[in-house]
Formats: structure tokens, C-alpha cells, sequence
């Protein structure tokens, strides 16, 4: 049996491992035992050590919910024992070799595949536990649900957002040529190397939402709000965060290019879409991209925060000496959290690996030739400008 995933799934492996043991449940009679072989444990486990706890919380907060559901359901209705083994992929399995043959026949064919979502609701468990919630999982869950709503979708899909977004997948388009999807862009946003602060605000830079520049022209008596007071220009967040000669902007991309010519010989002066697509960006080496991650986000975020001290808080322009102190503080910052997380001891799965923090800021620490090869367990390394 050869299919392909439907596009309302979101064709991936997984959603095809997963969609493969739902077809063949569904092709095997109930009252016969079935044994089934897969590479994927990402499926495997899904339906057995995480299901109870899944099924507990409606499945809401696990990717693929909805097929992981009506796949447990199916399986439910089986009156003969459903068992799983696993595989390792790509290592001469026949059954296993067999199925990647079968499913790479599966994408050629026309997306023309009708899933059967029929089910008895007696074997359907729907909703979530109430003494498995807490306010994290709840919040979570409602935020999810509403999200899916066409009210929401619709809002979301407003003009100012589709342009960003399409200009943001542009600028995240690598030397391959392959444009990453908008969910990859969305999803770039709380990457783990953004810090939590900054996720929101390049969440609202996509959707244009903060209230600047044109937001202003339609509202009586207020429309100087959206000019900016030295440029005389609209105030967008392009002007805000690449353009505008007030003292705040020109002067963190100087400090952050100072930085970055350690790392690559090259200058930092991103475009708002470079901004946007900050987190989906990759540039080959792990430890480049990440550093790259780091200073785009860091940096676009002090902009806006100079900016608002000025105009809201009514702070004045900051000094220059005052600027630069404060990207060095953000980004010295960064670095001792990198050093503490390679505790392993004490961040377990959270730590981070030290090959990786090292490689994250080669070239950029202050006499880096100096350092012990450990030097991610010592206490005061400083980035090399200022």
C-alpha cells in the first residue's frame, strides 16, 4: 500500500510513520494479532508509554493530536492484541526497506488520498482530564484551541502579516535555494536560543502589531504620534530599527558588526525581514548560526527598547557611551548563562553541550588564547570588544 500524506496534515516523516500504522490497523481484521515494525519512535511511543498522559490532556498539547487520537481510537477497537516492535532505520531490515520504498511511491502520487476518520465514539475518549490540568496546561490548551479557530486564522491572515511573513521566509531562504514555510518561520520565534523576552516581540514585528508609524494616521489629533521627531518621516519599525539617525540603532549595529567580524570578517546591517527571520536562519555551521541567532535578536530588541524609553518614558536619546555598555552587559549576559548551562549536574536534559558553547563564541572572547580548553566551567570570560 502506497499513499501520500495529505496536505491538511502537514506531510513530514512523522505524520507519515504515523498515518502508515494507522492504514494498516485499519487493513488487518480485529479479531487477528498484529505485530507491527517501525523505525519511528517518535510513533511507537506516542501510542504506548505517552498515551495515558496524552489522552489525559485531550491530546491538545502534542503535535499530530488529532491522528494520534483517532489512531489510539482505531486501535482501541481491536479485539485481538496490537503489539510494536522497533527497528533501526536504513540498516538492511526487508519489512523496513520495503515501507521507505513504498512511501517514496506514496509522494509521487496525486494528493488525491481520502482518510477515513470514522470511528465509533465509544472508543473516542474526547476532552481532557480535569485532575491532569494545571494552569500552564490549560492556558496552553485554550490558546491552542482558539488558535485554530477560522475567526483567528482569519485575523492572523491579514494583509501586514502575510507580507511579512512572506518577506521573512524570503530573507531566511539559504544558499540552497529551499524557502522555509511560514510554520517554520512562526515556530523560529521561540526558538531556544531567543531569549523569552524577545520572543514576543518578533511575534508582534511579524504581525505589525505594535501601534507606530501609519497606526497613528487614522486616528484624530493624534497623527503626529506616528512621525519620527528627528527623521520627520513615519516611524515604522524599519525606520525604528535600521534607519533612524537618533542616537540607538546605527550605534548597536556598529558594536554588533564589531562582533561579528570576529566571528565571519563580516558586518551585521540586517533588513527588518533578516530581523524577522532571525530565529529559521541557518548558515551551515552550528556554532556560527547560533552566535548569529544570539546578536540579530539581542541587538533588534535593545533598539526597540531605546526607543521606547525615548518616546514613552520621555528617557531623551541615550549616550553612546551608555548604548554600548548595554549591549556589552546583554551579551556578556548571554555568554555566562551559555557557561552555567553546561552544568549538566544541575540543567540535566536542559544542559547545554560545551562542544556547542564553544563553538558559539570561537574568535569573539577576550584573550581567547589564553583560555583553558574547559573555559566554559570558569567564571568571568568576556566577549572580545568594548
Amino acid at each position: 500500500m502506497a499513499i501520500r500524506v495529505p496536505e491538511e496534515l502537514g506531510p513530514s516523516n512523522q505524520v507519515g510513520e504515523l498515518l502508515a500504522i494507522k492504514e494498516a490497523v485499519e487493513a488487518v481484521p480485529t479479531n487477528a494479532p498484529l505485530r507491527i515494525f517501525s523505525d519511528s519512535k517518535y510513533a511507537i511511543d506516542g501510542l504506548t508509554k505517552n498515551l495515558h498522559r496524552w489522552q489525559d490532556e485531550g491530546f491538545h498539547t502534542v503535535k499530530n493530536g488529532k491522528l494520534f487520537e483517532l489512531t489510539a481510537a482505531i486501535i482501541r477497537t481491536r479485539k485481538a492484541p496490537t503489539t510494536f516492535t522497533w527497528v533501526k532505520g536504513h540498516s538492511g531490515v526487508a519489512g523496513n526497506e520495503a515501507a521507505d520504498r513504498l512511501a517514496a511511491e506514496g509522494s509521487r502520487k496525486p494528493d488525491n488520498y481520502n482518510m477515513n476518520t470514522e470511528v465509533s465514539e465509544s472508543v473516542l475518549l474526547p476532552g481532557a482530564k480535569l485532575q491532569a490540568m494545571t494552569q500552564a496546561k490549560a492556558y496552553r490548551i485554550i490558546r491552542k484551541i482558539k488558535m485554530e479557530k477560522p475567526a483567528y486564522q482569519i485575523l492572523m491572515a491579514r494583509r501586514a502579516t502575510t507580507i511579512n511573513l512572506g518577506n521573512a521566509r524570503e530573507a531566511a531562504t539559504g544558499a540552497d535555494r529551499i524557502t522555509p514555510e511560514p510554520r517554520k518561520i512562526w515556530m523560529s520565534t521561540r526558538h531556544k536560543d531567543i531569549s523569552r523576552s524577545i520572543r514576543f516581540f518578533l511575534w508582534m514585528l511579524i504581525h505589525d502589531g505594535y501601534k507606530v508609524g501609519a497606526y497613528w494616521d487614522g486616528i484624530p489629533n493624534h497623527s503626529q504620534r506616528g512621525k519620527c521627531t528627528q527623521c520627520g518621516v513615519h516611524e515604522s519599525m524599519e525606520h525604528i530599527l535600521t534607519v533612524c539617525t537618533i542616537p540607538g540603532q546605527e550605534e548597536v549595529w556598529d558594536i554588533a558588526s564589531e562582533m561579528w567580524r570576529l566571528k565571519t570578517g563580516k558586518d551585521m546591517r540586517p533588513t527588518v525581514a533578516q530581523i524577522m527571520a532571525g530565529g529559521a536562519t541557518e548558515l551551515g555551521d552550528p556554532g556560527t548560526t547560533r552566535l548569529y541567532k544570539i546578536l540579530i535578536t539581542e541587538s533588534a530588541h535593545l533598539i526597540w527598547r531605546l526607543r521606547n524609553e525615548r518616546v514613552i518614558q520621555r528617557k531623551g536619546p541615550a549616550s553612546l557611551p551608555e548604548i554600548r555598555n548595554r549591549w556589552l552587559k546583554i551579551v556578556n549576559n548571554r555568554l555566562a548563562m551559555d557557561c552555567a548551562m553546561t552544568n549538566g549536574f544541575k540543567f540535566e536534559k536542559k544542559a547545554l553541550k560545551m562542544s556547542l558553547v564553544k563553538k558559539t563564541w570561537k574568535n569573539t572572547l577576550k584573550n581567547e588564547r589564553t583560555l583553558a580548553k574547559d573555559w566554559p566551567k570558569t567564571v568571568g570570560v568576556l566577549v572580545g570588544v568594548g
